[in-house]
This record gives C-alpha cells, structure tokens and sequence, in this order.
C-alpha cells in the first residue's frame, strides 16, 4: 500500500523534545512515548507490556528505554526487550508475554514538526 500524507501526524514539536527528553504523545487514540536519544527522534508504544506502565515517565539506561515501574528496558529503534528477556529461561514460555516487543512507528521531520506514521495496518494492530 502507498504512503499518503494523511498517514503522517503531527505529534509533537522540536522545541518540546530537546536531546535526552522522553514524552507522552496521542495520535488517532494510541499513546506512544517520543524519545530524543542523541539528536534522533523515536515514536513507540507508550504502555509497558509487563504491567502497564507509563514508559513516558521512564529514564534512559544505555541507550535503552527503561520503564520507571520495573526496570523492563527496551530498544528504542526496534521496539524488543532487552532486559529482563535476557535473563528469562527459556524453559518458562509463559513469561514471554511479559516481554512482548513495543511498537516501533516511523518518525519524520517536517520543520519543527515531529510527524509519525500511523499506517492503518499499525491502528488496527493497537492494545
């Protein structure tokens, strides 16, 4: 399917997400968290799989996205946990759900504007 610029949302803007800041954002009934990690902006889901926590109050811990209720970390560009997945056994697959990867949407500038793609495949998808 074809990209349109009606896909593209005006979440945020520059000034509101300096380096090192992390927000909450609503586009089309989602709320994600935006992140300014060293200069590049990331949109991803705002809820933590685990517990539901709110990852826009969360910290950066390495270069990871770390939610501020349990310390479940994940990677800003792909969306995958990273800590605890890793130090999950592999014998006890009902854990795993608690370590569900968070969304990743594309981001764009347009000017000041942070714009994100919430193609309709993603919506529908939505928790």
């Amino acid at each position: 399917m074809a990209e349109s610029i009606e896909d593209w949302i005006e979440v945020a803007r520059l000034q509101d997400l300096r380096p090192g800041a992390i927000r909450r954002a609503q586009a089309k009934g989602l709320t994600l968290v935006l992140l300014n990690l060293d200069g590049v902006i990331y949109a991803l889901d705002g809820i933590c799989p685990h517990q539901m926590g709110p990852l826009w109050n969360g910290q950066f811990w390495q270069g990871q996205l770390e939610c501020p209720w349990h310390h479940f970390r994940y990677d800003p560009v792909t969306g995958a946990n990273t800590y605890p997945a890793n130090v999950y056994p592999d014998d006890m697959p009902q854990l795993r759900s608690q370590i569900a990867p968070l969304r990743v949407f594309p981001v764009r500038l347009d000017g000041e504007a942070i714009l994100v793609n919430l193609a309709p495949n993603e919506i529908s998808s939505k928790r």
